[in-house]
């Protein structure tokens, strides 16, 4: 029987999931890489607050391997996680807490919340979200040189805690908008030019994750609305990205021992082409995206086979809800109408501080046309290489290549988007791209970190109404239609070739109060160059 902690304790079960922007998923990194978290995947987030406590336990234990800006990031980690217990401040006093946040302590090294509450195997944290940005965009191409300057704020609050030892909860709930200067500055920003408020309705911008997930013993069931990462990779993530808005799914997995599975059945956002696209008149058909991923995590890495259907224009399919079966023979079985995709994503570390991982994605195949350029044999992959060594450095290489009409479908509400945006990378089909990684632990939570990367892109010919006049499958929401050839090269149509150079870096002030700064140099051949200069306070990691 479990042994339940006495009244006005912590329980230490904590489910609710930790959101894919905090930077402790970049330390987790580096632990990973050098061998220190055996039998655990970063391949699949956001990940429970448990997992990563666990995590966090597991580096610790091996503190030998680590240098000194490791342990002092670890020491801030173990703090934020309540590893170490320290003094909460609050507003709003409990029985648990007296100490005021409102007084000369606001600058202490503690955990700060607005109310914090628990009680045998429940508990509850209120935190307040808010970040104080300016961000500075330049541009210089054919239609000249601009300069456009946005000083803008996002704030909110979070909830999250735990109830009866087995549900965790959590919600994060923010709104947003320009202070001064020019908004246009902010469609440089992909989480913000996402927004329908933002960006359709000329308004401010708000954002909401959510989830409950339900733990017991060796099964998991959580419904959530958040920002996800699925794939194996560095920059990309081929399965799901956040580089969508964020969408809700059904969730089920199952942990046996090495074996981990996971099931999803997640709504998606469609838009008809001549429709009305949000107000009360627009016309929006269900979509529906549906995954499954069997894993194995050897003492060496993890290996994975996944599948995934996008269905529209029906409702929830019951065939599809099973979360057990084999989809792409499941399609077929349902006429061949919906966008079947698999593949498999890996990690291998042959030695500590050396791993290997990337993705592989088939979305279709003619074996008897492999190597004749067909266009219908449509695949992405990537294959990334991470060194962590002793040093507090680290150093990662990555390649992705998308082939020509991958992800699109000739029932183009099908294609693998949500809300008129990749589901899973902001590169379009027929590209490819290779990048370097370089990260500076010097003791804070966020690294110094430099990107550079240099992305190729064969696009299509559209006229001056956007009709595709010359289709070289380089555009996700074209497929090919009877006119155009059916042999395609790689990287064949209008060349858009570009360099990108990013760095950036955060200090936190006092606790969970952080200055950040970025800046993004993109030099293109078509595009002309463009600078994004970011600096801002923030509390809390969102």
């Amino acid at each position: 029987m479990m042994a339940l902690p006495a009244v006005g304790e912590e329980s230490t079960a904590r489910y609710d999931n930790i959101p894919i922007a905090n930077p402790v998923y970049s330390f987790l990194e580096r632990a990973e890489a050098k061998g220190l978290i055996e039998g655990m995947s970063l391949a699949i987030r956001p990940v429970m607050r448990m997992e990563v406590i666990k995590m966090l336990k597991m580096i610790r234990k091996n503190e030998s391997r680590l240098s000194q800006a490791d342990l002092s990031v670890l020491e801030k980690y173990e703090r934020y996680f309540e590893i170490i217990k320290e003094e909460k401040l609050v507003v709003f006093y409990s029985k648990n807490d007296t100490s005021q946040v409102l007084s000369s302590r606001f600058f202490d090294d503690n955990p700060k919340y607005v109310y914090h509450y628990a009680e045998g195997e429940s508990n509850v944290y209120v935190s307040p979200l808010f970040s104080l940005d300016n961000m500075a965009v330049g541009t210089d191409n054919a239609q000249g040189k601009q300069m456009k300057n946005a000083f803008f704020t996002n704030y909110g609050f979070r909830i999250n805690g735990t109830l009866g030892g087995m549900v965790g909860y959590h919600l994060d709930a923010t709104n947003g908008g320009v202070l001064a200067g020019d908004r246009n500055a902010l469609w440089y920003d992909e989480h913000i030019s996402s927004n329908v408020k933002f960006n359709a309705l000329n308004s401010d911008f708000d954002f909401m994750e959510s989830g409950v997930n339900l733990k017991y013993k060796n099964l998991f069931v959580g419904i959530s609305k958040e920002s996800r990462k699925w794939g194996s990779g560095i920059n990309h993530s081929l399965y799901v990205s956040n580089y969508a808005p964020a969408f809700t799914s059904l969730n089920i997995g199952v942990e046996l021992g090495i074996i981990h599975y996971l099931f999803t059945h997640g709504s998606l956002l469609t838009h008809l082409r001549d429709s009305a696209s949000f107000g009360f008149n627009a016309t929006l058909p269900s979509k529906y995206l549906t995954t499954h991923r069997l894993a194995i995590r050897p003492s060496w890495g993890e290996f994975a086979l996944w599948e995934g259907i996008v269905y529209s224009n029906r409702g929830i399919d019951m065939n599809y809800l099973n979360p057990f079966s084999f989809f792409k023979s499941l399609e077929h079985s349902l006429r061949d109408r919906d966008n079947s995709i698999m593949g498999f994503d890996f990690v291998v570390r042959p030695i500590d501080n050396l791993e290997f991982k990337g993705t592989f994605i088939l979305d279709d195949i003619i074996f008897s046309e492999i190597g004749k350029d067909f266009w219908s044999n449509k695949y992405a992959w990537n294959i990334a290489m991470w060194y962590s060594p002793k040093l507090p450095m680290d150093f990662g290489l990555e390649y992705i290549r998308i082939e020509p009409y991958t992800f699109s479908h000739f029932n183009y509400l099908n294609n693998y988007t949500h809300d008129s945006r990749a589901i899973n990378t902001n590169l379009q089909p027929n590209s490819d791209q290779i990048a370097a990684v370089y990260r500076l632990w010097w003791g804070q939570k966020m690294p110094l970190e430099l990107k550079l990367a240099y992305t190729r892109h064969g696009d299509n010919t559209y006229d001056k109404d956007g009709k595709v006049i010359h289709n070289v499958g380089g555009d996700i929401e074209h497929t090919r239609y009877w006119e155009d050839s059916d042999r395609v090269k790689f990287l064949d149509g209008i060349r858009n070739d570009y360099m990108t150079i990013q760095v950036g870096a955060g200090y936190e002030l006092f606790r969970d109060f952080m200055i950040k700064g970025s800046y993004s140099f993109i030099k293109g051949e078509r595009s002309g160059d463009l600078h994004i200069l970011r600096l801002g306070l923030q509390y809390e990691n969102f």
